[in-house]
């Protein structure tokens, strides 16, 4: 092999490896990278890329990222590693040009708003899995039909749920009935959010009024 063809094979793969590096270490050539986001930021078209699932409270989320003049934008599961590397450096510049915009270290402020929304969604959502637990035990159901029943529609059964021990997880779940008088407690359910478990399944009926 003469010298000549020895340079041209060392700039053949000197242009290999610079494109490779471009594409997938930079995602260069993909929709979403730096320069992207330059060009959109320029175009008004602040946006975040998301890829995965989709966010937990993904609407209350769009809410606030709208409140602070931006979106979020959701590209599903499916992605490439190259797509995955250039939509790290298209969210860094659109981050940067929020910060420049709300002040340094406003991201973080931001990351913290979220986690509050997904705090609330959380709680919001383990409780309405406690509450179905207990509304679907047989006594429940049939307590809830008889009240129906004897009151002829008027009144009606109640779950009232509250954290009984916040280390453990477990809650307590009233079942009652306001009759017009007061509140009427047939059973105090105790649950455990972690196992979505009744610990106590024999509770019998009683009444307590308070």
């Amino acid at each position: 092999m003469n010298k000549r063809n020895k340079y041209i094979i060392s700039f053949v793969i000197l242009i290999l490896t610079f494109f490779v590096c471009l594409r997938f270490a930079f995602g260069f050539f993909t929709p979403y990278n730096y320069y992207t986001a330059s060009a959109d930021i320029k175009k008004g078209n602040i946006q975040i890329i998301e890829y995965g699932e989709m966010m937990l409270n993904f609407d209350k989320e769009q809410q606030l990222a709208t409140s602070y003049g931006f979106s979020f934008k959701p590209i599903g599961c499916v992605v490439s590693s190259d797509v995955i590397n250039g939509i790290k450096y298209y969210n860094r510049k659109m981050i940067s040009h929020l910060d420049s915009k709300y002040g340094e270290g406003w991201w973080n402020v931001f990351e913290k708003q979220l986690d509050s929304i997904d705090s609330i969604q959380l709680k919001e959502q383990i409780t309405s899995n406690v509450l179905s637990l207990v509304e679907n035990q047989s006594k429940v159901k049939d307590i809830i039909k008889q009240v129906d029943s004897l009151s002829k529609g008027q009144r009606h059964i109640v779950l009232i749920p509250s954290l009984y021990d916040t280390a453990k997880n477990i809650y307590l779940v009233k079942v009652g009935e306001d009759n017009g008088v007061n509140f009427v407690c047939y059973f105090n359910f105790f649950v455990n959010a972690d196992s979505m478990k009744i610990l106590n399944p024999n509770e019998n009926r009683f009444e307590k009024k308070f």
